[in-house]
């Protein structure tokens, strides 16, 4: 008998961590969200507020959908919402949101396999795991001051083993690449983990919500980086398990 843990019981172990972290963060968030909301429908019920509705209920409206994303992401591995979706549909979104969000400064490029079948997921937990992925890239080349920068969503099908079973499956890969400075070497295997970014301004709760989201919907991420390029690969299956 060996007191040595396999690596993959280390990284079980680590993402129960990382799933207790996010959900102690995503209540203090739902509880921000829930202060907005409230604070929003009381102005909009002041005399001279007539004016700023349009803006209010955009306000309204968003608290709403963030409440019911801390929602589900505080119930249990099974509570989401599952559908079946083209997953270009959320990738044009959120290219769509990013493009907006850079005044059109970024080139924002697309190259989708459009003989993908549907995906089995909750859209809305897999919207936001994306678009925590996608805004990091944006966000990589805007910081650095990057030379005709460009982010990059890509799908393809792929022959992928889980990690930690055995044999390939055949699995879609929405892959997001950008030509920023790149992850530093050392943060590279810990990006994921709370509290860890590679941004003076970050703070490292994105992309571990995004690691609790994948690993829900049984994939996982893999991280490829290097001066001028990265891209980040989301793995999941078609189905609804692997």
């Amino acid at each position: 008998m060996t007191n040595k843990l396999t690596e993959q019981q280390l990284q079980e172990e680590l993402l129960d961590e990382i799933g207790d972290f996010t959900k102690a963060i995503t209540r203090k968030i739902g509880q921000g969200v829930g202060g907005i909301k409230g604070a929003a429908q009381l102005l909009a019920k002041e005399a001279g507020a007539a004016e700023f509705q349009e803006y209010l209920s955009i306000i309204i409206s968003e608290a709403d959908r963030l409440k019911e994303l801390v929602d589900r992401l505080l119930g249990t591995p099974q509570a989401h919402d599952s559908e079946e979706f083209n997953i270009h549909l959320i990738l044009e979104r959120a290219r769509s949101l990013l493009s907006a969000e850079s005044g059109g400064t970024i080139e924002m490029h697309r190259d989708y396999d459009p003989s993908l079948p549907e995906v089995h997921a909750d859209r809305n937990q897999l919207f936001q795991a994306i678009l925590n992925i996608a805004k990091n890239a944006l966000e990589a080349v805007t910081e650095s001051n990057t030379p005709s920068p460009w982010v990059r969503f890509r799908t393809r099908a792929v022959r992928r083993a889980h990690p930690g079973s055995k044999g390939a499956h055949t699995m879609l890969r929405v892959r997001i690449e950008d030509n920023g400075p790149g992850i530093p070497d050392d943060l590279k295997d810990r990006i994921f983990f709370p509290m860890v970014s590679g941004r003076a301004q970050g703070s490292g709760i994105g992309l571990s919500i995004t690691q609790t989201i994948i690993s829900r919907h049984h994939g996982w991420i893999e991280v490829e980086s290097e001066p001028g390029h990265t891209a980040i690969d989301v793995i999941l299956p078609f189905g609804d398990t692997p």
